[in-house]
């Protein structure tokens, strides 16, 4: 099923590799109500945008937090031809670890499986509650959870611990 992006949910794609705001990216994400699940009291929504980047790498791969920078680091190749609806959705993933990380967590907890990892579990929830709003279907949301360092029985996994966190958090 193609979704259709609402206007916040829609990445620009014209921006050079290098370092830029969140908000150059997705310059209506305050109005998304995903943001409902990545603020905290400790980090509101406003001041995170204020400090998030962005850092285009003109490499092979999906994204992840620098946590040297700290900024999201996106990878070219998945930004100019990712689908609209991936992108979003990593997009507050990683935002949610960003605010993480601004909270003082640890996001590479390696004494965890990636998909037993507390921040990990948080950041897919997000992503996963918003595509379902959006109208996912569970084989896209399964499809968005499949990557290459993951197998069949860890997406399952993950997919379970999602469930667990969703059941136990509100928005």
């Amino acid at each position: 099923m193609k979704i259709e992006l609402p206007e916040y949910a829609r990445v620009v794609r014209d921006l050079a590799s290098g370092p830029h705001p969140y908000r150059k990216l997705l310059p209506r994400f305050e109005e998304s109500p995903v943001v409902r699940r990545i603020e905290t009291p400790a980090t509101p929504l406003g001041p995170l945008l204020d400090r998030a980047r962005v850092d285009i790498r003109p490499e092979e791969g999906f994204c992840f937090v620098d946590v040297q920078m700290p900024a999201i680091a996106l990878f070219e190749s998945y930004y100019r031809s990712g689908s609209g609806l991936d992108l979003y959705l990593d997009l507050a993933h990683e935002l949610t670890h960003l605010r993480q990380f601004y909270e003082g967590e640890e996001l590479w907890d390696h004494d965890l499986h990636y998909v037993d990892r507390p921040t990990e579990i948080e950041g897919y929830a997000v992503a996963v509650a918003e595509g379902m709003r959006l109208g996912m279907t569970e084989e896209e949301v399964i499809r968005h959870l499949s990557n290459p360092w993951l197998s069949p029985a860890e997406v399952a996994r993950l997919r379970k611990n999602i469930e667990r966190f969703l059941a136990d958090s509100q928005p």
